[in-house]
């Protein structure tokens, strides 16, 4: 699922609570899908900041200065020195 879907399916859920039958079942399932939701933005800006350091080090490879690639990438200048 993607996070468009994860919020989707949240709005749906939300409707369904409004049985109380339903209720117990909607409390275990919301839990569920913010802890999908949360894992999903975590790997985005694990994947923003790894595509990062990636573009980093092909400028250091190009022979940019740590300032430039610093303002390029919003990384760092030690981050930079750790690539």
């Amino acid at each position: 699922m993607n996070i468009e879907e994860v919020r989707e399916a949240l709005i749906e859920w939300e409707n369904l609570s409004a049985d109380k039958k339903n209720r117990a079942e909607y409390e275990v399932r919301l839990r569920e899908l913010r802890d999908q939701l949360s894992n999903l933005q975590g790997y985005y800006r694990k994947g923003i900041k790894e595509g990062r350091k990636i573009v980093a080090k092909n400028l250091l490879k190009k022979g940019l200065s740590l300032t430039e690639i610093a303002k390029l990438t919003g990384l760092t200048e030690d981050e930079i020195r750790e690539l």
